[in-house]
């Protein structure tokens, strides 16, 4: 399928469906995000003081971009992917601090994509583009995906259609990378303790993140592992019952002028899901993994013994 005409009878949220969310104003995300929007995860190791504090949360922000810049092997020559690219954090740090020339950042968001134009990063290329209609005009150094895994599959898919949506991502991934090529991924998933309910919760799902499925890590190992090794994995769900409690105290702080951008009901719903959220990892009901994956030199068979084919070069 090359039309985002046919998205209806794809795997994961819609176009529709990405722009109820991010699209209902950069200014009320810009109230409780840090000043580089980042609406992901951040990464905590060795950082102190009040998550709530703007400097605290950017440092954290921060250094997550730079965590997953490195993972993907990412240097000032590099030509980097990203695939959900938000307001644009990591196209910013890759181009301000690592000196990265060339850049794509693929978003279903018209706000998003607004935004990153407007900050005019030299050799960015952002695009309103599903990945799964990306035609890039060369290989890519390294790709990084942050937070957009979640939207890949919706709650109506059975496991084996899950696996088989984001196998198709990987292998996407894996014949836009050189071999041995790096991709840095994180995602919120589903742990055991979830039980055998393998959609978002039905507040997330109704009221936040429309035709939107957590997955599971052994549903992403098995996706991946005929065109990727796993080199790196980190489990961070503590990470994220930090990040969105700092977010929460933020918007709350913030309640006012939240209300008059976007309303009442709006501000409640995003109070609700953010507190749910942290209830939610601090439960481990889901966590936040961060994934490493190394492109294999040859494409392994369905049993990882036999069955070499070569990827495409």
């Amino acid at each position: 399928m090359n039309s985002r005409t046919d998205e209806l009878h794809r795997a994961g949220a819609t176009t529709a469906d990405i722009q109820a969310h991010y699209d209902i104003g950069k200014d009320f995300y810009a109230l409780w995000l840090d000043p580089g929007l980042t609406y992901s995860c951040a990464l905590w190791d060795g950082i102190t003081g009040t998550p709530g504090s703007t400097d605290v949360l950017m440092l954290a922000q921060q250094a997550k971009l730079r965590y997953h810049l490195g993972q993907a092997g990412i240097t000032a020559d590099s030509r980097l992917l990203d695939i959900g690219c938000g307001w644009g954090s990591l196209l910013r740090t890759a181009t301000e601090e690592t000196g990265v020339r060339q850049a794509v950042g693929l978003t279903l968001s018209a706000d998003q994509h607004a935004h990153v134009r407007s900050l005019e990063l030299p050799g960015v290329d952002v695009r309103v583009e599903d990945w799964r209609d990306h035609e890039p005009d060369d290989v890519y150094t390294g790709i990084v995906s942050i937070g957009a895994f979640e939207h890949f599959t919706h709650p109506a898919m059975s496991r084996d259609e899950r696996i088989e949506a984001y196998r198709d991502f990987f292998a996407r991934c894996a014949g836009w990378l050189p071999p041995l090529g790096r991709l840095s991924l994180q995602t919120i998933a589903l742990t055991d303790h979830a039980g055998h309910d393998d959609s978002v919760p039905d507040f997330f799902a109704r009221e936040i993140f429309p035709g939107s499925a957590l997955p599971r890590l052994s549903e992403i190992a098995t996706a991946c592992e005929p065109y990727f090794a796993i080199t790196g994995l980190r489990e961070d769900g503590a990470d994220y019952a930090r990040t969105v409690r700092a977010w929460s105290t933020r918007l709350f702080r913030a309640r006012e002028q939240a209300q008059l951008l976007v309303g009442p009901d709006i501000y409640r719903r995003y109070r609700t899901y953010l507190r749910a959220s942290e209830m939610v990892f601090m439960r481990q009901a889901s966590t936040l993994y961060r994934l490493t994956l190394r492109r294999w030199p040859v494409r392994r068979g369905p049993a990882g013994t036999s069955g070499r084919q070569a990827l495409p070069e």
